[in-house]
């Protein structure tokens, strides 16, 4: 991270620091601050579960959300201002490119790439987890500058992700074993409002962005369970496919960087 850094106090002394923040030409770089909510609402859905023994079926069970409850919702935030011990994904996640094709008017790509590999060996058990997380969100925005220099924006976009997982419990000398692999894809659309404020002694580089908006979302999850017996050479599996759509708003607080085109021409 020490490069990152570098690489931003770079920009910030090298760029344009007069070019106008909002002006045809400007690019932009956006960062989280890990300073966020939500409150989604599944409105819709349907589950599909078979278990196998050895090959064979021993249960099925399939139907619709209304099946397990009316309504789900969900209240997610963050907002420790203190912890900064994974301040990598709290600056980098969704971190976002953005380039003015016109005067106030951006066109914009939000990434969310992640994932991991640990391998755990202990004296009873061998514990392996994989994880990758792809994540793409074009968007547009509509700058309107309003007193002292900020701007008020307006923001649409339609994303896509994809995550999978594979969790893997293998017992030391024997043969038994529980594998968990989760595959998942999905897709939002979204609206929202902001304010970049850029009253501060950066000449108007740096900008804090809140943010409030309303994203409308769908997917589909299919998990899979495998667990092997060597004692009575048993193989259980159990396969689930969920799918979701839902809605709810959100609120998020996130840095931005305008970089004059002075600075790409060098």
């Amino acid at each position: 991270m020490k490069k990152l850094i570098t690489v931003i106090c770079t920009i910030l002394i090298t760029l344009n620091l007069n070019a106008q923040k909002t002006e045809k030409g400007i690019w932009q770089i956006e960062i989280g601050t890990g300073i966020e909510g939500g409150f989604n609402w599944v409105t819709d859905g349907s589950f599909d579960n078979k278990i196998t023994s050895n090959g064979s079926v021993i249960s099925e069970s399939n139907g619709d959300w209304s099946d397990l409850y009316n309504a789900q919702t969900n209240l997610n935030y963050g907002l420790d201002f203190t912890n900064f011990d994974n301040w990598e994904d709290r600056f980098l996640k969704n971190i976002s490119f953005g380039y003015f094709v016109a005067d106030g008017f951006l066109i914009g790509l939000s990434l969310d790439l992640g994932g991991f590999n640990t391998n755990d060996d202990d004296t009873n058990s061998v514990v392996k987890n994989d994880n990758l997380t792809l994540g793409a969100t074009p968007k547009i925005r509509y700058y309107i500058e309003t007193g002292r220099g900020n701007s008020i924006f307006f923001e649409s976009s339609l994303g896509a992700n994809l995550s999978n997982s594979r969790n893997l419990i293998e017992i030391s000398g024997s043969e038994d074993f529980t594998e968990i692999t989760t595959n998942s894809f999905g897709s939002t659309i979204g609206v929202g409002v902001g304010m970049a404020i850029f009253n501060f002694n950066s000449r108007e580089i740096f900008s804090i962005e809140p943010m409030v908006g309303f994203n409308i979302s769908s997917g589909t999850t299919n998990t899979t369970s495998t667990n092997y017996s060597s004692s009575s050479d048993i193989t259980i599996v159990d396969e689930q496919t969920d799918t979701y759509s839902s809605m709810g708003a959100y609120f998020k607080i996130k840095l931005g960087f305008y970089l004059g085109r002075h600075f790409w021409s060098h």
